[in-house]
């Protein structure tokens, strides 16, 4: 075994080092907001097919065929992978997998695209869009990310979605108004706001203007800047929240009688209460300082025109000229304008950019929709649409476009019609693409997972019911306060009078706060702590004698108690570790395995890789699936294998790992195995070797 492990090391390294090179308790059905099936199934299936006819029409024209339908188990774990972010548990393969029912493809799309599974995987891909994380500046992300999950989980329309975060208003820690997240996001910089907005939503790059007309395309400089103009004069700092006591409190704020370790806590407390956005739009936008287009000069007011019809959607009316030729340099947002007044513009340009008859906003969208569950968009890249842009398909480009329109831009719904389709379910394309606009879509391509469903996937084989929303992280304030969340501590700083607050700033500058623990309280956590492992010692003594008795309803009903018991564990020390990559930092720190394995920084639009990389091939070889699968009795993997019979130990890791039971051959070479070592080695041995294969790291 020892050679076979050398050489699979060897062969998997190199394998993983060549982009492109191939080789050979369900938690699923918690429903989330409407269930995808108010859509009719017939409709689907009348649409999907209309995909696949406009599928073969091109591939017909180019003399080329749709692949054959791939085999029910790569069926199975591409649709996992995909949908859910994640690859099926034993029993969902085998559920699945034994079921004669005719329509079980798709009654198991309908079921995932139900599970919380789906808002997990699709927070993972608007993360990536949104450049979503967990600290914004000084305050907390995490109303950003809640905004986003309860829009997927309540399968709020994508128009709606995004009219929502181009028109946000308010505090940024008030409930339920997270969407102020996207402005605050580009904080103090409304230019490359503006800049990612088009990108993100309409496929344009118009960087480039920023500071001379386009290079490559035929936006101008001033173009740029009349864009900018929709969202003139907001603010992205509020004043403190508590009308009461708002004057107290800012006299509070400069009194120099206070020392000054407290007036840092009042600082670091009050802080976060100010992010937030106001100002629906004054229709402005100064030109900047070295203009260098002909069409205005330097510190020009300009009015807000749209950049493909050059409408003026709002009627906004400039100070006077002294005063926009005052310049800018040294302020931190330059688009205040003295003299403007809020005129609504932001709402004129969320209602333009998310219109029907917007030429762009519904194709770049369901084009970044095809390629998730494709692999490859009918345009690449999907962010560069240009009026000379030919999608590889034209024809099924607008009708996808007008699907979703037609839908009313159901996200859900739209991926559902795509992923019912026989040009998704047919074999993968394993082939390199050389020319996307050439690639007529045999079938979906092969393509390495994500480092999100990586990670999910390795917690799949882990821990129990993976498919769990989490509170996310409290914060500061919280802290401080010693609330359970950032709202509640949101609520409770804004009825506080200015003498709570200095006592409470005192009291935590004396380390006596609210959020602080005791030396007593941590003494008695520290003792439970230390009871919960003995407990757990214990209990794996009784697992053991209940392996050697043979009894698998014991064993399974203990490793449930421990499972939980470790959990609590975990929490209690301020772990979390073990969810799903949408549950945890956004993005993870740096070092962590998600990082390693490509995930975003969340920095740059989609600037998420799934290239191969040494410090990959040993995370996985050496790393995780050493210490934390193949060697733990406590996994979930592990479990299934200590209740099969011995016979049926090699078709558990397969089934678990590759939601297929082994071939003949494979299936030999590793009964042999058994016959020369002992049987917890080769179960290690065999868990190692399929984590490291391609089959494993490569969606099918």
């Amino acid at each position: 075994m020892e050679f076979a492990r050398k050489f699979v090391s060897l062969f998997c390294l190199t394998s993983l080092l060549l982009a492109g090179t191939l080789c050979g308790h369900d938690s699923s059905t918690e429903k989330s907001g409407e269930s995808v099936k108010s859509v009719p199934r017939s409709q689907v299936t009348k649409l999907a097919n209309q995909i696949d006819a406009l599928v073969s029409s091109k591939l017909e024209a180019n003399g080329q065929s749709r692949n054959a339908l791939s085999s029910d188990e790569i069926f199975l774990r591409r649709a996992y992978l995909d949908i859910a972010g994640r690859i099926p548990t034993i029993e969902e393969a085998k559920t699945f997998l034994k079921s004669r029912d005719k329509n079980k493809r798709e009654k198991l799309i309908d079921q995932l695209l139900d599970s919380y599974g789906y808002v997990s995987r699709q927070y993972n891909f608007m993360a990536d869009l949104l450049r979503i994380q967990s600290r914004v500046g000084n305050t907390s992300g995490q109303p950003y990310i809640d905004f986003v999950k309860d829009s997927l989980e309540t399968n709020k329309p994508y128009d709606q979605l995004v009219r929502q975060l181009l028109t946000a208003e308010g505090a940024n820690m008030s409930r339920e108004n997270g969407a102020v997240g996207y402005y605050l996001r580009d904080y103090n910089m409304p230019e490359d706001n503006m800049s990612n907005t088009i990108r993100i939503f309409l496929g344009t790059r118009l960087e480039c203007a920023q500071c001379h007309d386009h290079p490559f395309d035929k936006w101008t400089q001033r173009q740029y800047f009349e864009m900018v103009a929709f969202t003139g004069g907001m603010n992205f700092r509020l004043t403190i929240p508590n009308s009461d006591n708002a004057g107290e409190i800012q006299k509070l704020r400069r009194d120099r009688t206070v020392d000054q370790q407290t007036r840092n806590v009042l600082r670091r407390l009050l802080e976060p209460m100010t992010y937030g956005i106001s100002g629906t739009g004054t229709g402005l936008a100064r030109l900047p300082e070295g203009f260098m287009g002909d069409d205005g000069d330097e510190f020009d007011i300009v009015t807000a025109k749209t950049m493909f019809e050059g409408d003026e959607l709002v009627s906004a009316r400039a100070p006077s000229q002294s005063n926009s030729r005052r310049s800018s340099r040294g302020r931190r947002n330059p688009q205040q304008i003295s003299g403007a007044r809020s005129i609504n513009s932001r709402d004129a340009y969320a209602n333009w950019l998310t219109d029907s008859s917007n030429p762009r906003f519904a194709k770049v969208f369901t084009n970044r929709l095809w390629k998730q569950a494709m692999g490859i968009g009918l345009v690449e890249p999907v962010d560069i649409f240009e009026d000379g842009t030919v999608a590889s398909n034209p024809e099924l480009l607008d009708f996808l476009a007008e699907t979703f329109v037609d839908l009313n831009y159901d996200m859900k719904q739209m991926l559902r019609i795509i992923y019912n389709t026989r040009t998704y379910q047919a074999t993968a394309y394993s082939k390199d693409v050389v020319k996307a606009s050439e690639f007529y879509f045999n079938g979906p391509l092969v393509r390495r997972m994500t480092a999100e469903q990586i990670w999910d996937s390795m917690l799949t084989m882990t821990v129990p019911d993976v498919d769990q929303r989490q509170g996310g992280t409290s914060g500061r304030l919280a802290r401080y306060l010693g609330s359970g969340d950032i709202y509640e501590s949101y609520d409770k700083l804004q009825k506080m009078s200015a003498d709570d607050l200095l006592e409470m700033a005192e009291s935590y500058g004396n380390g006596r706060s609210k959020g602080s623990m005791s030396m007593t309280d941590r003494r008695k956590m520290s003792q439970a702590n230390s009871k919960m492992q003995q407990q757990r010692k214990s209990m794996a003594t009784e697992i053991r004698k209940a392996r050697q008795k043979g009894d698998a309803k014991k064993v399974r009903q203990l490793m449930e108690q421990m499972n939980s018991m470790s959990d609590k564990l975990r929490r209690s020390q301020g772990g979390n570790g073990m969810y799903r990559a949408s549950e945890i930092q956004s993005p993870a720190p740096a070092g962590h395995f998600l990082r390693e394995f490509g995930q975003s920084d969340r920095e740059t639009i989609q600037n998420a890789n799934t290239e191969p990389s040494v410090t990959q091939a040993l995370s996985l070889m050496n790393g995780y699936i050493e210490t934390r699968i193949a060697r733990n009795p406590n996994t979930i993997l592990m479990q299934n294998i200590y209740e099969a019979s011995a016979d049926d130990r090699i078709d558990s890791v397969y089934l678990t790992m590759l939601s297929r039971k082994p071939t003949r051959v494979e299936e030999a070479g590793w009964v042999k195995e058994s016959k020369d070592q002992s049987g917890p080695q080769v179960v290690s041995d065999l868990i190692w070797t399929l984590a490291n294969s391609n089959e494993f790291i490569f969606i099918k």
